[in-house]
């Protein structure tokens, strides 16, 4: 009995011990987190980088929110019914503020999907909806109307390009002024942003839903991987977005920092040019995918963190159909060159990102073609400066980040353009129907179907699946891995 007396009392001096030490902590007023690139925009419609989509969840709020297990969940829309299948009614929260006081309405849903429409970078996403035939039956109530059956509407709808902006904001600013000075209803609004060095939140108090835990949050932007992880080891940041798979390492050995690592819907894909005269030929196309080893590519520059793609794009997404990793055969690739006219091989234009990642893949590739007679000249720059200056495309490199197929295979789309130079209308065709199939097990066919034509016709070679890797300090509590990488601040906490 004296044993057991003793053992609950020790066991309730260690509990007021840990309340005791849970009391003394004290919430940091900043987050300040280590980001890869700097923003194009604030604008969501006209945003196609997921360096802004994870600055800009933050800011604006959508109609709802897609889960990773596919649910839909309510956020400025309450509830939703299908009418048709044309038809998708929306019922609205009547208690959400912008951040400049102006009141959310159904009219800033129409006008944010007008705008989605409207511009170049997000037309292709929003082609199925017929904005001018939607309805606004009240304040709180819209019927949006599609042009066919749109699948993946709420997918969009939770999306970054589907971020409801103020209409009175957007039309009093112009839509470039509002590129850099965003108003939206979420749980923080922007406070500065030191184009090329940092961009700071602060929370917003107005929020209709749960308050932001951390006051204020800062994101540094550090391109080179390494410094991001330096600049957590010299206590400059508290997390880091985008860890390499070099510095794993050097972080796990890290006093008070570890390292967060999960699935993600990422890809690496190698992309040929659908215009270009060279690459129209497709023993060409099958000579270069032979002529690369992807595992000892993959191995070389993730050391081990991601796997070689085995489909044309990640396991963790819908509809996904294992087609078996392309093979390595140089001796094929000699053939295959010499029969397209290529004996001797040729040489080629190449345009990567300036990511670390990228660079090193394409440094691997082009020593890998060489050993087949294929020289490659590497262009490092943005696609716009690359197309600024007369390049013309021919191969390239693709980092994507999507969980729906639409939106993946969307850069096979004519309507999509850029590096792959879409030019194939039987694809065209498939893609537009599979779209429009709201039976789950027929969409998952179609989509299948697509990607043998894909694996078949070799446009791309599909590479890696990366996971998300983040460093964090231990002092950071409530941070997700998130497969998008799309993390909710107002959910994160930092202690002193």
């Amino acid at each position: 009995m004296r044993k057991r007396v003793l053992a609950l009392a020790l066991v309730m001096i260690a509990l007021l011990a840990v309340t005791a030490g849970a009391a003394d902590r004290k919430l940091k007023d900043t987050l300040r987190v280590a980001t890869w690139e700097d923003l194009k925009t604030m604008d969501p419609q006209a945003s196609n980088f997921a360096s802004n989509w994870l600055v800009q969840l933050n800011i604006f709020d959508r109609l709802v929110y897609e889960d990773v297990e596919g649910d839909v969940h309510p956020r400025l829309a309450t509830s939703w019914k299908y009418l048709d299948d044309l038809t998708l009614e929306f019922k609205l929260r009547n208690d959400v503020f912008f951040h400049d006081g102006g009141k959310f309405t159904a009219e800033d849903v129409l006008f944010s999907i007008k705008r989605g429409k409207a511009n170049p970078i997000s037309a292709s996403t929003f082609a199925a909806f017929d904005a001018d035939h939607s309805v606004i039956v009240d304040p709180y109530t819209i019927r949006l109307k599609f042009v066919k059956p749109y699948a993946a509407v709420f997918n969009t709808l939770s999306g970054g390009r589907g971020s409801i902006v103020s209409k009175a904001a957007v039309e009093k600013m112009g839509a470039d002024v509002f590129a850099r000075n965003p108003v939206g209803s979420g749980p923080y609004k922007l406070a500065s942003w030191k184009t090329g060095t940092e961009i700071n939140l602060v929370r917003n108090d107005k929020y209709w839903g749960e308050k932001a835990i951390t006051k204020n949050v800062t994101y540094v932007v550090i391109p080179e991987a390494a410094n991001r992880v330096i600049e957590l080891e010299t206590g400059g940041v508290d997390a880091v977005f985008d860890v390499a798979a070099n510095d794993i390492k050097r972080v796990k050995s890290m006093k008070g920092a570890h390292i967060l690592m999960g699935d993600s819907n990422r890809y690496m894909t190698l992309t040929f040019s659908m215009k270009d005269k060279l690459l129209s030929n497709k023993d060409v196309r099958y000579a270069l995918s032979y002529a690369i080893d992807k595992k000892a590519l993959v191995d070389a520059v993730y050391e081990g963190t991601a796997t070689v793609a085995d489909g044309m794009y990640p396991s963790t997404v819908y509809a996904f159909k294992r087609k078996g990793v392309i093979p390595f055969d140089q001796a094929k690739a000699k053939e295959l060159l010499a029969k397209a006219g290529y004996p001797n091989g040729f040489t080629m234009n190449f345009l990567i990102e300036n990511r670390e990642a990228d660079i090193r893949l394409a440094e691997i590739i082009q020593n890998m073609w060489a050993a087949v007679g294929v020289k490659v000249k590497l262009f490092t720059m943005s696609a716009s400066t690359y197309t600024a200056q007369g390049n013309k495309y021919q191969a390239g490199m693709r980092a994507g980040n999507a969980n729906e197929p639409s939106n993946i295979l969307i850069i096979y789309d004519s309507a999509f353009g850029e590096r792959l130079e879409p030019n194939d209308p039987e694809l065209d065709k498939m893609l537009a129907n599979a779209k429009t199939i709201l039976d789950s097990k027929k969409r998952a066919a179609a989509y299948g179907a697509i990607q043998d034509y894909l694996y078949d016709i070799r446009y791309t070679v599909p590479l890696a699946f990366t996971p998300v890797i983040y460093a964090l300090s231990d002092k950071v509590e409530g941070w997700t891995c998130d497969p998008l990488q799309q993390i909710e601040m107002s959910k994160v906490s930092v202690y002193q």
